[in-house]
């Protein structure tokens, strides 16, 4: 009985922790992160601002948290298509497209504000980015090495050729997008589909 409590209560803390930032979503597509302030926050997500401070320490934690959730969504999308079974060619195509799409459509709602969200956050940002981008890293080595050991890619060190894959795509990741450019997500994927076709034709056995 102890344990069934334990997992409600851990349950709870993220349904409420979603449900801030929810509304913190909801208010970045109707007026910006810029001019949301905590008590907007409470308002919208229907707590006291008392409950908003025992999840998110500030307002620069709470928007580091709504970009943090997206690449969680991200990462978990990539982790179920890296163990999929599929030919690895297929696996690693698909997660160059994803870890770039799914970010873009997860922020279709409040793309217009992106940009004073990231200007807010960019220094505590830059260091999290890291991390994400290793743990990127780490999955696209997996596929990359099932690749080479079947026969399927040709590359020297591994974790520059992740590296090197993770940076061409960078390009269309949201921060390095135009608000116009990110309004057309059509446009995006057909440019980024092109691109990785490229780079795994350059990794293939000839």
């Amino acid at each position: 009985m102890q344990y069934t409590a334990s997992v409600s209560l851990v349950g709870e803390r993220i349904g409420t922790r979603d449900q801030i930032l929810d509304a913190t979503d909801r208010i970045m597509a109707r007026y910006g992160f810029r001019k949301m302030t905590m008590d907007d926050l409470a308002k919208e997500a229907g707590l006291s601002k008392r409950t908003i401070y025992l999840y998110f320490a500030s307002k620069e934690d709470v928007g580091l948290s709504s970009i943090g959730r997206v690449v969680d969504g991200v990462h978990e999308k990539l982790s179920a298509i890296s163990s999929s079974g599929a030919p690895t060619g297929d696996r690693l195509r698909e997660m160059l497209v994803v870890r770039v799409m799914g970010r873009i459509e997860s922020i279709q709602n409040y793309y217009q504000s992106l940009d004073e969200l990231f200007e807010v956050v960019r220094p505590a940002y830059m260091a999290r980015r890291k991390l994400y981008f290793d743990r990127e890293v780490e999955m696209l080595s997996g596929v990359l090495l099932d690749g080479r050991d079947g026969g399927d890619f040709v590359f020297d060190d591994v974790e520059t050729t992740a590296s090197t894959l993770m940076l061409a795509t960078n390009a269309f990741l949201p921060y390095s997008l135009s608000v116009r450019e990110l309004g057309q997500p059509e446009v995006i994927q057909e440019r980024l589909c092109t691109m990785v076709d490229l780079l795994l034709r350059g990794l293939r056995r000839n």
